[in-house]
Order: structure tokens, then C-alpha cells, then sequence
């Protein structure tokens, strides 16, 4: 009787741990090459393809140890009935409504151009962008998204200021030069 025919081998197939099973058994069940086997002797699993029998090997009867570990995957439940796109992305908290005959916070448009043009572009472009939400966002009424852009808008402001308070003395030592 063959030596080969004594082997009992475990294999992974479609997740599961299969096995003993004879060599014949094995080839005839392993969807592909790659998949992971084991018999006695050997250290590891390892691929159908790399087994030693396949070349001409030895084979002892077998234990094998514990399969390797295939991280599981979650798969999300098939749900024919999607909830539409809106439900899925409303917003935790609803936008603060204004009260009634509450004035609009002071947008700082005409601020943010001037320092824009007479300070330092840049943070005067961040006070522009933002003094241009307020009035949408408040009428749209999201109060507390127009007060925040109000804010921002005046801080930004400030910002541009300073940066050009700070410039204008490097300006004038350029000038000199």
C-alpha cells in the first residue's frame, strides 16, 4: 500500500476547516491552488500547490494544528428597501431657528472688502468668504450658522488688520532701499 494513502489532510475551503481527508479527496475538493492546507509533518499551513506530495514527498499520519485565522468581514444585510439619501444624512442636531423679528447678524461685507484691498489679501479673502455666509445661512435659518460666520467674518478681519499694521513698516523700510 502507497505511503501517500496513510496521509490525512485538513484543508480551508470557502472558510471552513474540512478534514481528514486522503490526498485524492483533497485535489478533488481544493477550489484552487491556493488554498491553505496541513497534514503532520508539516510546520505550517500551506498552499495545495506547495505540498511536497505533489512533488514526490513523505506523509505521516496527522493532528493538525489550528487553522489560520481568517479575519471575519462583516457583510452588511441585503436590504431591498434603501431609506432615501435625506434620511440617511440629516443633520444630528436641527439648525437653530431665528426668533421671531430677530435681526440678522452683521454680515462685515463691506469691512472685509476694505481691509482685503487696504491691509493683506489674504486673511482679508478668509474675512470676505465668511461675511458672505451670514445672510445666506440666515435665510436659510440656520441662526446660529449665520452668528458663527458673523463672528468668524469679524475676527478675520481683525486678523487682516493686524497683518497689515505689521507690513506696513517693512513696506515703507522697502521703499527706502
Amino acid at each position: 500500500m502507497n505511503e501517500q494513502n496513510n496521509c490525512r489532510y485538513w484543508a480551508m475551503i470557502n472558510g471552513t476547516r474540512r478534514g481528514p481527508m486522503s490526498l485524492d479527496e483533497l485535489i478533488r475538493l481544493a477550489p484552487v491552488p491556493s488554498t491553505p492546507v496541513w497534514r503532520q509533518g508539516l510546520e505550517d499551513w500551506c498552499m495545495l500547490s506547495s505540498l511536497p506530495e505533489l512533488r514526490g514527498g513523505e506523509c505521516v499520519p496527522p493532528m493538525p494544528p489550528a487553522p489560520p485565522v481568517v479575519p471575519a468581514v462583516p457583510v452588511p444585510p441585503m436590504n431591498p428597501v434603501m431609506p432615501p439619501p435625506q434620511a440617511m444624512y440629516q443633520p444630528a442636531v436641527p439648525p437653530q431657528q431665528p426668533q421671531q423679528g430677530e435681526p440678522m447678524p452683521p454680515t462685515y461685507l463691506a469691512w472685509s472688502i476694505v481691509v482685503m484691498l487696504l491691509c493683506c489679501i489674504v486673511p482679508g479673502i478668509v474675512a470676505l468668504v465668511y461675511s458672505t455666509k451670514v445672510s445666506s445661512r440666515f435665510s436659510m435659518g440656520d441662526y446660529a450658522g449665520a452668528k458663527a460666520a458673523s463672528e468668524n467674518a469679524a475676527i478675520w478681519i481683525i486678523v487682516t488688520v493686524v497683518c497689515g499694521i505689521i507690513a506696513v513698516p517693512f513696506q515703507i523700510l522697502l521703499s527706502l532701499i
